[in-house]
C-alpha cells in the first residue's frame, strides 16, 4: 500500500514524525482507519483526512498513544510542582490566581494529579487556574468524564482512590470539588495561535512529547512554550527532553530528574505570532541573535539563487526587523523557507505576503502550488483566478 501522501499529512499537517513510530506502524493503523472507513483507496483516505478534522483526530489518537497515569513520575514531582504553585501565591508583587498549563493532558491524568497536590496544600481552585491542553478531542472526552480504570493508578498511593475518587461501576470518578480546577481544551501545540487570547502561564507542564514531533514541529512547539511562558516562569519535561532547552534561558531548578526549569532570560528574538520566523535549530539561536550588517533584498535574492539559503534568510529576517510588512522580503523569505523544506513556515509566510498585497505574483504561484499540493482544490481555484487577473505592476 503507497501511503506517502498520508505520510506527508502525517509529518506537514500534524507535526508527527512517522519514523518514531517504529517501522509499518504508520501503514497497520492506516490499514485499520481505511477499513474501519470502508475505504480501500489511499489517496481516497488522504483526501479524507485533509476535509475531516473527525478522522483526523482519530488517526491521532491511535499513532499517539495516550500512555498516562496519576502521579507520572512521582509523588514528589507534584509535590515539588504545587511548592512552586503556593511559593508564587505567597509573592506580593503576584495577584491570584496562579495559572498552570498542562500540554499534552491527554485523559487528564496529570492535571489532575496536580490538583490533588494543590488540593492538598490547602490551594484552592480560586488561587489557582490549570488550562489542559491536548490535540485528540476522545481523550478530552475522557478527561471531562474523569472516569479511571485501576491501571490508571500503578503509580499513585494505594489510599488516593479512596481519598479522592468514588466508586462508579467498574470505574473510579474524581470527586467534583477537584474537577473545578482543570479547563479542557482542544488544540495542538505547534499551532502558532494556540491560546493566543490567553494570560502567560506561571507554570506549564509538557512531558512525553518531542518524541513524537518532526525537527520543525518541534521548533513550532518550543516557540509556543516560550510565548506562553511568564518571563520568570517553570517548565516541566522529561529528563531526556531537557537537552532540547537553550541554556542560556533556562536554568535547572530542583533536581534534574524532576525536568524542572526556571526561566532566566526573556530576550526572546523572533516571535512567532510575527512575521519573522525564528531558527530552526534551537542551537542556532545564539548565533542567529547577533547583529549582522544592514543588507538590501537584492543581496538576500542574490544569496537565494546562489544557494547560500542560510545567508539568505539571515538576510531576510534582519530586514523584517526593521519593515516587518514589506510584502517582497516576505514572499522571498517564503521560497527561502519552501527550498529548505520548511512547507508550514513558507505557507504562512506566502498569507501573510497576500493579506498585505493580494495580487503579488510570486506569493500567489507559490500559494498556489502548495495548495494544490495539499489537495485544497477550492483555494487552489480561487488562488488561479486571481494570478490570473494579476499583473506584475500589482506589487511594489
Amino acid at each position: 500500500m503507497n501511503i506517502r501522501s498520508i505520510e506527508a499529512i502525517v509529518r506537514d499537517q500534524l507535526g508527527l514524525d512517522p519514523t518514531s513510530l517504529g517501522p509499518h506502524f504508520l501503514e497497520q493503523i492506516v490499514a485499520a482507519r481505511m477499513t474501519a472507513r470502508a475505504i480501500d483507496d489511499p489517496a481516497v483516505y488522504a483526501a479524507r483526512l485533509l476535509s475531516d478534522p473527525h478522522e483526523r483526530d482519530a488517526l491521532v489518537a491511535e499513532l499517539v498513544v495516550p500512555e498516562t497515569w496519576f502521579f507520572r513520575g512521582g509523588y514528589p514531582l507534584f509535590s515539588r510542582l504545587a511548592n512552586i504553585v503556593a511559593e508564587r501565591l505567597n509573592c506580593p508583587t503576584r495577584d491570584p490566581p496562579v495559572r498552570i498549563l498542562s500540554i499534552p493532558c491527554s485523559t487528564g491524568e496529570e492535571p489532575y494529579s496536580l490538583a490533588i497536590a494543590l488540593y492538598e496544600r490547602f490551594l484552592s481552585s480560586e488561587e489557582v487556574h490549570i488550562d489542559a491542553v491536548d490535540v485528540s478531542q476522545r481523550a478530552l472526552e475522557k478527561a471531562l468524564r474523569a472516569r479511571y480504570g485501576s491501571f490508571s493508578f500503578r503509580e499513585a498511593n494505594p489510599e488516593l482512590r479512596t481519598l479522592y475518587f468514588r466508586p462508579c461501576h467498574d470505574e473510579w470518578e474524581l470527586l467534583p470539588h477537584l474537577r473545578t480546577y482543570v479547563h479542557f481544551h482542544l488544540g495542538n501545540l505547534t499551532n502558532p495561535r494556540l491560546l493566543a487570547r490567553e494570560k502567560p502561564y506561571d507554570l506549564i507542564i509538557c512531558r512525553n512529547l518531542f518524541i513524537y514531533l518532526t525537527a520543525e514541529a518541534r521548533h513550532l512547539a518550543l516557540c509556543n512554550l516560550e510565548r506562553l511562558l511568564t518571563s520568570d516562569g517553570r517548565l516541566c519535561l522529561t529528563a531526556a527532553e531537557a537537552d532540547r532547552l537553550p541554556a542560556n534561558r533556562f536554568a535547572l531548578d530542583g533536581p534534574m530528574e524532576m525536568g524542572i526549569y526556571r526561566r532566566v532570560n526573556a530576550g526572546f528574538r523572533g516571535d512567532i505570532s510575527r512575521p519573522t520566523p525564528l531558527p530552526t535549530d534551537w542551537g542556532t539561536l545564539s548565533a542567529a541573535a547577533e547583529p549582522i550588517p544592514p543588507q538590501t533584498l537584492p543581496t538576500a535574492r542574490a544569496l537565494a539563487d546562489a544557494g547560500q539559503l542560510e545567508q539568505a534568510r539571515k538576510v531576510c529576517e534582519e530586514l523584517l526587523l526593521q519593515t516587518p510588512t514589506d510584502a517582497d522580503t516576505l514572499a522571498l523569505l517564503g521560497v527561502i523557507h519552501l527550498a529548505l523544506g520548511h512547507t508550514e513556515t513558507a505557507f504562512d509566510l506566502f498569507r501573510k505576503t497576500l493579506y498585505l498585497v493580494p495580487d503579488h505574483i510570486e506569493a500567489l504561484s507559490h500559494m498556489l502550488a502548495l495548495c494544490e499540493r495539499k489537495g485544497d482544490r477550492a483555494r487552489a481555484a480561487v488562488l488561479r483566478r486571481r494570478l490570473q487577473n494579476a499583473t506584475p505592476e500589482g506589487h511594489s
